[in-house]
């Protein structure tokens, strides 16, 4: 008849051993590399790209922009910059690099967010944050939102925009970005 210690030290050493089949939900650390997905009404996990210096959601094999490629993000150690690379195990031939994320400004006219290797002042490229797997922008004032939408565009079939407040656009849909891969991938 088995103790409850020998069942226990089984059950342990039973789970630790699956523990590694399920993704990390902890925050990625600074220098780590991490995907962001898009999730909304109808958007289960779509991949966030670069396409000519935008932010687009979808399969970048399907974008029609001239210089595509699939991105991964480190966190700056200084402050809450995100640099987007190509990844290379998706396109070696890609002809950018050390690219940040930003969003529009509250002075720009623009709501779509893209890569820059600048700041300017249309454009706002710090803030980012995690609330655990969950992409935030916390603002100069301390205001943490997420208020990313996405609106299809003309770069080919079920490619998305990824736009910044977006509420007043009834063509924008919106979604989260998070660094959880979908279940499919």
């Amino acid at each position: 008849m088995f103790s409850s210690s020998v069942f226990c030290t089984a059950l342990c050493l039973g789970a630790s051993v699956y523990a590694s089949d399920f993704a990390s939900r902890s925050t990625p650390g600074v220098g780590e590399e991490f995907g962001l997905y898009a999730y909304g009404d109808a958007i289960g996990g779509l991949s966030l790209f670069y396409g000519n210096g935008k932010a687009l959601i979808g399969d970048p094999a399907n974008s029609t922009a001239s210089n595509t490629s699939s991105v991964y993000f480190e966190r700056s150690s200084t402050d809450s910059t995100w640099i987007a690379n190509p990844n290379g195990t998706t396109n070696a031939n890609a002809s950018w690099s050390d690219q940040m994320l930003y969003i529009p400004s509250s002075s720009s006219s623009n709501d779509e967010m893209g890569f820059a290797s600048t700041n300017a002042s249309n454009r706002t490229t710090t803030g980012f944050i995690f609330y655990g797997q969950w992409m935030m922008v916390k603002s100069d004032s301390g205001e943490i939102s997420s208020s990313f939408y996405i609106r299809e565009n003309s770069e080919g079939e079920g490619i998305y925009s990824l736009l910044w407040n977006a509420s007043d656009d009834a063509s924008a849909i919106p979604v989260s970005l998070r660094t959880a891969k979908p279940s499919d991938s």
